[in-house]
This record gives C-alpha cells, structure tokens and sequence, in this order.
C-alpha cells in the first residue's frame, strides 16, 4: 500500500467517526509531541513501543490528509536526497 494510502486512510477514518478537521495543526503537533513522550518511556516494552509507533503515524497521516500532500513522491524525492547526500558522499570518500 502506498503512503498516500494510508493518508487518504486517516482521513476517512476521521470522517466516518465525525471527527471534523476542527483541529489546527499546531495541536497536531502538541498531540504529536505527546506520543513521542510516551514512545521515550516505552522504549523497552517492543508491543508498546509499535504502537506508539503507529499512534505518531496516524497523527502525521492526518496532518498529511489535511493538507493532501503527496507523500510518495515526497518519499521518493527524500530517498534521493539521502541517496545523493549519504551514499555518493561516502562513496566519494572511499576514492
């Protein structure tokens, strides 16, 4: 499944459960903020820290959906930017 999937995923959940996108992004961020607090206190519980994991996603998914930005081809334009800066570079390096 692509990422924009799983964006357009967020937010239809959110709809179905009448969530309307009454919240700004800055509480996104806070709430964001929040779950990654927690992900640092459960980094030694694996069933805890995977759903934090997802719980953090979920969140960016929703920002995502709000703003229907194109995950994928952000993805794809940022693996070729780490390709570019980390591989090429450390390549380069070795000659």
């Amino acid at each position: 499944m692509s990422l924009n999937n799983y964006r357009d995923e967020a937010g239809e959940f959110l709809k179905i459960i009448g969530v309307k996108n009454d919240m700004s992004d800055t509480q996104k961020v806070n709430m964001l903020e929040e779950e990654f607090n927690i992900l640092k206190e459960v980094m030694d519980n694996p069933d805890r820290l995977k759903h934090q994991i997802y719980d953090m996603l979920f969140i960016l998914f929703e920002i995502a959906s709000a703003h229907q930005f194109d995950l994928e081809s952000e993805w794809n334009e940022g693996r070729k930017r780490k390709e570019e800066k980390y591989i090429s570079a450390s390549k380069n390096n070795k000659s």
